[in-house]
């Protein structure tokens, strides 16, 4: 079995523009999103975040999001699950 923090975390999304007026302050057009799931991985950059998986026999498929950790605004944890690891 492998533990996995269950976790929210606020961060700054980035944004892309096509075809629109230039922004007098990029800062006020980022978007702060709230994203909730379970901690798969973490690096020195980013943070891998789950928010569903499921289990087959031959693979595991996920729906996740990496976040580049300088873009985390605050992380609130809300305890651990477990889950049995494939062979």
């Amino acid at each position: 079995m492998k533990e996995y923090k269950v976790v929210a975390v606020l961060w700054d999304d980035h944004i892309a523009v096509d075809r629109a007026a230039l922004s007098k302050n990029p800062d006020e057009i980022i978007t702060p999103t709230l994203t909730i799931g379970f901690i798969h991985r973490q690096t020195r950059k980013t943070l891998t975040l789950v928010s569903d998986l499921e289990r087959y026999s031959e693979h595991d498929s996920a729906s996740y999001i990496v976040i580049i950790r300088s873009c985390i605004r605050s992380i609130r944890e809300y305890g651990s699950i477990e889950l049995e690891l494939r062979d």
